[in-house]
């Protein structure tokens, strides 16, 4: 396997993998029924140091690199469900991250203390009906009333939305302003005025909680801004880029179990008197298959080694990551339900979860249509 990582990240990773099969592998597939995962997860994970990666010291966190934090994301994304995956690092490697670098004094002693030990979960809320990826033509408000923010409007696809209790919220505050009129609150759930409206029924991450938020006049205070206000949409281009990385890392991790769960089914299931593996056209897929993962590995970790760096190129490079990755992880996904034949088609083997979960990742975070749009800006045409 290509790695940036050193020894100290090798030792992470055997830490997390046998934490993550004792703790929880065994219920993956009852979570998957039931539509969710339990809150308790988050305070598994805090309790054993996993949460916080990116969170500085002072309020409980292990004040770690982008490389470690990739290293976890890579290695949490083996796991069987992705909407497990996601939902913890939504809340562990982007929302804090970013509440950490930007938030106020008031906010972070708030709230980072508690999501750190698992006991507050936060999300992160930019998406908004009918506008999509389309951050431009967002209609929430936040308009000043003299003393707190009062925002207005409606959020959908976030993900830990319906057990978040707290959200980021990025909303216009000056219509005139173009993209210095956006600005994201720290906001508390429990707050008057927010309501979650639905939680959404989805194809794949089925574990994980997708809800459509409601904010009718829910008041934020000053000291909930984050960072200043106007600085909204650059935040969000940067904690966008992270997220994709992130995503990027993760569909990687789950290629990679696709690939070793097709190992072993072509060693031992039988065909015509021989195992598929014998057969020349399956050992060309799975060489396939080990190919695009190596070449996967590679352009990942380059894009991780820029965004440790601060790399004026990393924002081009993890959009044509999150492209690139993204395919050949639903590509490796689809031969493997093929290779099992009309067994891959069912729930009794672990091939058409992986399709389902990795269907979203051509879409999450920003659609490949978009990673092709920002390269090309980003390559200046």
């Amino acid at each position: 396997m290509y790695s940036t990582y050193f020894h100290e990240h090798e030792l992470f990773i055997d830490s997390a993998r046998r934490f993550m099969a004792e703790e929880f592998a065994p219920h993956v597939s009852e979570w998957e029924r039931a539509g969710n995962f339990p809150n308790s997860v988050f305070k598994r994970l805090g309790e054993h140091g996993f949460l916080g990666l990116l969170v500085s010291e002072e309020y409980g966190g292990t004040a770690a690199d982008y490389r470690l934090a990739g290293a976890w994301c890579e290695t949490f994304g083996e796991l069987r469900a992705h909407g497990l995956c996601v939902g913890v690092n939504m809340h562990s490697v982007v929302v804090m991250h970013a509440l950490d670098n930007l938030g106020t004094k008031e906010a972070k002693r708030r709230f980072l203390p508690g999501a750190v030990a698992g006991d507050l979960i936060g999300a992160y809320a930019f998406t908004e009906p009918g506008v999509g990826s389309d951050l431009a033509n967002m209609r929430t408000r936040a308009d000043f009333n003299g003393k707190n923010w009062v925002i207005n409007g409606t959020k959908t696809f976030i993900t830990n939305g319906a057990r978040a209790d707290f959200a980021l919220v990025m909303a216009r505050t000056d219509l005139s302003a173009g993209y210095a009129g956006f600005t994201t609150f720290v906001v508390d759930t429990k707050s008057p005025g927010f309501k979650v409206t639905r939680k959404l029924d989805k194809l794949g991450w089925r574990s994980s909680d997708t809800a459509e938020l409601f904010f009718d006049g829910v008041e934020v205070s000053p000291e909930c801004v984050l960072g200043q206000v106007g600085e909204g949409w650059i935040q969000g281009a940067n904690n966008l880029n992270w997220e994709r990385l992130m995503l990027s890392l993760t569909a990687l991790g789950g290629a990679r179990s696709v690939y070793r769960d097709s190992v072993r089914y072509s060693q031992d299931r039988s065909a015509f008197g021989k195992k598929l593996g014998e057969f020349d056209y399956w050992r060309g897929v799975l060489t396939q298959m080990y190919q695009k993962i190596v070449l996967n590995e590679a352009l990942l970790h380059h894009a991780l080694d820029l965004v440790q760096n601060n790399a004026p190129q990393a924002r081009a490079i993890v959009s044509v990551a999150k492209r690139q990755v993204s395919a050949d992880a639903l590509w490796i996904a689809d031969q493997a339900i093929q290779l099992h034949g009309g067994y891959g088609y069912t729930t009794e083997f672990s091939a058409e979860r992986w399709w389902r979960d990795l269907r979203l990742m051509p879409i999450g975070g920003g659609t490949s249509e978009i990673m092709a749009n920002v390269v090309r800006k980003e390559l200046g045409f």
